[in-house]
């Protein structure tokens, strides 16, 4: 009876053993273009939903130079520069792990301590200023008035800037109850959070000071586009801001 013994395989054999090389690519960089490919169809098909959510719901999406204004510590109004600050963060991160990479090939392990700690140090500040954005946009800093069809109603100052409700609302809600929780009322019901300010008090405030004006949207369903638009008390003008 003879004993059949497997003989050793050259690992340099796998990837050749059933033909040609594709493309006369090694394995290693053949499954590097299928992760980009993958990467690069995952990616698009997110971009392709986001585009048509934003088309379909045009009417409710917001104007992200109205969203994202703020910079940490800063005052002001700055739409989208933190977010071209985060975007080269992030470029720049993937940057420095490219040259780990070939620091490592060349065996160089200082090198390679100091840019994967770049790196690290990216990641956690993309991830950090993700956070603190996401969070003042949640949290907001200035307040509305959402009508009965839905729309959003902004002030502003005779410059055009937004402002909060707290600048110029003043008094006292006069309806303060206790917010219904499923803790202090029925364990199955739970109300959204209740307004800082009444309805009464923003138009007594806002009749009250000539120089504060009202801003809203202006949808254009047929060129799929939204702009602000100021309406000037007592004139009865409209101006494209």
């Amino acid at each position: 009876m003879e004993a059949n013994i497997a003989e050793p395989i050259d690992k340099k054999d796998i990837w050749s053993g059933g033909g040609g090389k594709p493309f006369g690519a090694s394995y290693g960089k053949m499954m590097m273009w299928f992760f980009i490919l993958s990467d690069a169809l995952t990616f698009s098909g997110f971009l392709a939903a986001y585009g048509l959510t934003r088309f379909k719901f045009i009417d409710s999406w917001p104007i992200a130079d109205e969203v994202f204004t703020h910079v940490p510590f800063v005052h002001g109004d700055y739409p989208m520069i933190y977010v071209a600050i985060m975007t080269f963060i992030l470029i720049f991160s993937s940057v420095t792990m490219v040259l780990a990479v070939d620091a490592g090939h060349q065996m160089k392990k200082n090198k390679v301590t100091w840019y994967m700690f770049a790196t690290i140090i990216g990641g956690i500040i993309f991830v950090g200023s993700q956070a603190w954005e996401w969070n003042t946009f949640i949290n907001g800093t200035y307040g509305a008035v959402k009508t009965t069809d839905g729309k959003i109603l902004q002030f502003v100052n005779a410059d055009g800037k937004q402002i909060a409700l707290a600048d110029f609302v003043v008094g006292d809600r006069g309806d303060v109850r206790e917010q219904h929780t499923k803790k202090n009322g029925l364990w199955f019901e739970e109300e959204a959070t209740i307004a800082q300010y009444s309805i009464a008090q923003v138009i007594s405030s806002f009749e009250a000071n000539p120089d504060i004006q009202i801003r809203t949207e202006l949808i254009e369903l047929d060129k799929k586009t939204k702009n602000n638009t100021i309406q000037r008390k007592r004139t009865g003008r409209v101006s494209k801001n």
